[in-house]
């Protein structure tokens, strides 16, 4: 895996120690007045909604407290210290990146099974027909109602380690490795045990992942040619688990556009569409199902309209999913190496109401979208008079992580 192919590539960046800066704090504070502002908004929106209400919402802060103790609520905070304390020792600079990846899944994985809740199999409006033959032949496999959180926990936390190797290639080691545990510990953790949304966020991750690789400036011939291949074919499958997958082609075709790989976009574009394809002839047209999906969701609105506030909502709640990292990513966004893997995620998140949304249960949706809003947290930005050869230092934004962690916890354990 060669370094990062951006105009960024003849500097030299070395993972500082984790000291808190001054703007991490701003980001902090600014984060927890979104998210203060949004539960506000949620209230008023439950209030008004027929369908939607704090029992429906898992991630809704309890109106009585509990003195109940689970095993989540001790779990959670350790795991959180463990991954801070170790993100913040020098022995994360020198880790062996394989080693890196294996770790980030583990902490993953024990985080998001911290936050669990219950994976509610039940189809919605919004789910393809390909998500809920998947979720259905998992039921059938597991047998039980753990081994299908078990499943599906430990699907939905390849995210990590996909969006690792992702950015790694777009954006150099010492960002990725910064990164980690700002992914580790995202609050979005809490969605990813809820259903299909986190297979498919698994999915959408190694597309990026698959063509971050595929387009490095080594790999040529027919192993790229199999690489853009082998990328288009997991974009199609993503668009049969989750309509939303399909905004990622948009963060693929920048990806490959900014790597000046024209072939690799026709490549992967016959590949989605070969996939679809052959899911259109054994009879699920997905084109027809999203129409179909759309149809219903806009009649649904215009019964219910007090609906429209959820979807009104999308974008501030996602934000708030996402941690305060996502206010120093978006602010990095034009100047950053991230772009091309933020682009289509922010496009989605921009056009909520066309995204696969769905009103009545909008704790469904956008896992996929969360990891991908905060990489340009740690991305390399030109410096004014920067030539090749100076490097900086990236610190890994523990202070955001350790906040937007706290939040998770306090409002899975708050009841």
């Amino acid at each position: 895996m060669t370094a990062p192919q951006t105009p960024f590539t003849g500097s030299v960046d070395t993972l500082a120690e984790g000291r808190v800066r001054p703007h991490q704090w701003r980001d902090i504070v600014i984060w927890l007045a979104l998210l203060v502002m949004t539960l506000a908004l949620t209230s008023v929106a439950v209030s008004v909604s027929d369908i939607v209400g704090p029992s429906t919402l898992p991630w809704w802060p309890a109106q009585n407290l509990s003195l109940h103790v689970t095993v989540g609520m001790v779990v959670a905070p350790l795991t959180a210290a463990a991954v801070l304390w170790a993100a913040n020792r020098p022995a994360a600079a020198r880790m062996p990146w394989h080693n890196l990846l294996v770790l980030s899944y583990l902490a993953s994985l024990t985080w998001s099974g911290a936050l669990h809740t219950n994976v509610d199999p039940t189809p919605t409006p919004t789910d393809t027909p390909g998500s809920i033959g998947t979720i259905g032949l998992l039921v059938d496999y597991t047998g039980s109602q753990a081994g299908l959180a078990i499943t599906v926990t430990a699907i939905s936390c390849l995210a990590v380690p996909l969006t690792l190797v992702a950015v790694k290639s777009v954006c150099g080691p010492v960002a990725a490795r910064a990164l980690a545990p700002v992914l580790v510990l995202g609050p979005w953790a809490a969605w990813t045990t809820l259903g299909m949304d986190g297979i498919a966020a698994a999915a959408c991750a190694a597309v990026l992942a698959a063509g971050a690789m595929a387009s490095e400036r080594h790999v040529k011939g027919f192993q790229a040619f199999w690489g853009a291949a082998a990328t288009g074919g997991l974009l199609g499958v993503a668009a049969l688990l989750s309509y939303g997958a399909a905004w990622f082609a948009v963060s693929l075709l920048c990806l490959y556009f900014a790597r000046r790989r024209p072939w690799h976009i026709l490549t992967s574009a016959a590949a989605a569409l070969s996939v679809l394809a052959v899911a259109a002839a054994f009879g699920s047209s997905w084109p027809a199902g999203l129409v179909d999906t759309y149809n219903a969701a806009i009649g649904e609105v215009a019964a219910n309209p007090g609906q429209l506030w959820w979807l009104l909502l999308m974008p501030a709640l996602v934000c708030t999913a996402c941690g305060p990292a996502i206010v120093e990513s978006l602010r990095r966004l034009g100047s950053g190496s991230a772009w091309p893997l933020m682009t289509g995620p922010l496009l989605a998140l921009l056009l909520a109401p066309l995204s696969g949304a769905n009103p009545e249960r909008p704790e469904y949706g956008w896992v996929a979208l969360c990891p991908w809003l905060v990489v340009a947290v740690t991305a390399s930005w030109p410096r004014p008079g920067a030539r090749g050869g100076r490097g900086r230092s990236v610190r890994a934004p523990l202070a955001s992580a350790a906040a937007g962690a706290c939040a998770a916890i306090v409002m899975m354990y708050s009841g």
